[in-house]
């Protein structure tokens, strides 16, 4: 079959963690609307935040009342965004009423009391009721309804006005990291409606997007900055099937660093980053963007990759894709359709969803030099589906020479839109010295870094991420973290051993 982007020889894929197009990126265009849009025939605005426009209902001692969706203090902009999100998957409690996911795309001021009919309209009203209920430390729950303005995370927003965003690109199941992740790399979660424990321990022992590159004779790279758990990155023990592909690598960040600079990326990387983790004040700093940590180190760690692709002598025959794995609880205001495809008939076993219905929102960015400064993009005009993470599956294939409809990858990566035609054939995007110069460094890295929280960083250095997690979840003072730090120090084995009963 035909190459999509012939023009592309090299594609690096960063997912970052848990924000929303709203909570990263609302106010991208808030003063003027963007250079170019695709399709053509699609609005010319970008669809993000108007101040005053969008709030969320809680119960006050006063009523009901609406608190509006607003950028981040200044004061407080290095601080949490949440500061913790108690209910990331589609469910969370026993009882009759529903706290999670659902329950912020579906409740108001009260919370519903059961999954939600098929077609009905998502009002993206019970964010704040549903934040609020459990955790209301600092800021009384608003936290989950502020964002952030370019000002205060310059470097994505910097990126998303100089190369293409889309508004329209949504998480691929309406729950947590796990289930998301597998969606991008293998087409499905295999039924499962969230992470299999609080752990965030499990495996999907599928073929993935990588295995079918391989396949196809594609060289690959997987880079990380952690190790997971059992002496691999989350990404290689996840996903067991990636470790059996051809002619690839797995190696630790600066592996990717120094094959950038040499101009010996290979045809596909994936980039894994520092994983970030937190409960109340204990937590662990990340590049992940995951909260409660600082989401500034993972703004200079996306300037960072980026400074790297782009100076590297591949650059221009290069397509940098940013995404983000789900939202994490962070407000957005357009609702996900119903018209998700379900990938292999399974239904889920907890609550019986159909994967029928999207995620919400999540930033989602494509850089190279065949892409106009200044683009917005939603799917092509002749689809009735959305993008979703199957859509960077069915792309790559594509790219690849591989048709997805024999790639064994489920039928929505099938039915997803591609993205090729956001690409121009030839050149589109020539930066001046200056607007370069922003792009690749200043002195903000430096002062970014420097405000970041390291609570922990110290106390968990070299230990494998999933034990961090599993400390964190399970400790209720920095007491009891220190004595589980201990006692695993005492016996890694024996206690990583634990978190897989």
């Amino acid at each position: 079959m035909n190459r999509v982007m012939p023009q592309i020889e090299n594609i690096v894929y960063l997912m970052l963690e848990n924000r929303s197009l709203d909570n990263v990126l609302g106010w991208l265009y808030e003063k003027d609307k963007p250079k170019h849009v695709y399709p053509q025939n699609s609005s010319p605005l970008y669809d993000g935040l108007v101040k005053g426009k969008f709030s969320n209902p809680a119960h006050s001692w006063k009523g009901v009342q609406h608190y509006p969706v607003e950028p981040i203090p200044t004061k407080d902009q290095h601080q949490r965004v949440p500061w913790y999100d108690p209910y990331e998957a589609m469910r969370e409690g026993s009882g009759p009423e529903w706290n999670g996911v659902m329950n912020q795309l579906f409740g108001d001021q009260n919370k519903i009391g059961g999954m939600p009919k098929k077609n009905s309209k998502a009002n993206m009203l019970g964010f704040l009721q549903d934040y609020y209920a459990s955790y209301m430390a600092l800021w009384k729950g608003l936290d989950a309804m502020w964002s952030y303005t370019p000002a205060q995370l310059p470097h994505i927003n910097a990126l998303a006005r100089a190369y293409a965003v889309s508004d329209r690109w949504f998480s691929s199941v309406p729950t947590q990291t796990n289930p998301n992740r597998a969606f991008s790399l293998c087409g499905t979660s295999l039924g499962r409606e969230a992470n299999a424990n609080l752990r965030a321990l499990e495996q999907f022992d599928v073929p993935t997007v990588i295995n079918r590159l391989a396949d196809a004779g594609k060289s690959w790279g997987l880079y990380y900055e952690d190790i997971w758990h059992s002496n691999q990155c989350f990404t290689a023990y996840t996903f067991p099937q990636i470790g059996k592909a051809k002619k690839g690598e797995i190696a630790e960040i600066d592996t990717f660093l120094q094959h950038a600079k040499a101009g010996r990326l290979p045809e596909f990387s994936y980039l894994e980053p520092k994983w970030g983790y937190g409960k109340g004040a204990i937590f662990t700093q990340g590049h992940d963007y995951h909260p409660p940590t600082d989401v500034a180190p993972g703004d200079a760690f996306l300037q960072k990759i980026y400074t790297a692709i782009r100076q590297s002598p591949q650059w221009q025959h290069t397509l940098f894709i940013v995404t983000f794995d789900e939202h994490g609880g962070t407000y957005d205001h357009v609702s996900p359709p119903w018209s998700a495809v379900n990938p292999d008939g399974k239904i889920g076993s907890k609550w019986g969803f159909r994967f029928d219905l999207y995620g919400v929102r999540v930033p989602t960015l494509l850089i190279s030099p065949y892409i106009a400064p200044g683009t917005v993009f939603r799917q092509p005009a002749e689809s009735k589906l959305p993008y979703d993470h199957t859509s960077f599956i069915k792309t790559v294939l594509l790219w690849a020479g591989v048709d997805p409809a024999n790639a064994g990858l489920g039928k929505r990566v099938i039915a997803a839109p591609p993205f090729d035609a956001v690409l121009n054939d030839t050149v589109a995007n020539t930066e001046t010295v200056e607007q370069q110069a922003v792009l690749t460094g200043g002195p903000t890295t430096q002062d970014e870094l420097a405000a970041a929280p390291e609570t922990g960083d110290e106390l968990f250095a070299g230990m494998p991420f999933a034990s961090v997690r599993e400390i964190i979840n399970s400790s209720s003072n920095l007491e009891t973290v220190k004595a589980e730090v201990a006692r695993f120090k005492a016996d890694p084995k024996a206690f990583e051993a634990e978190l897989e009963k």
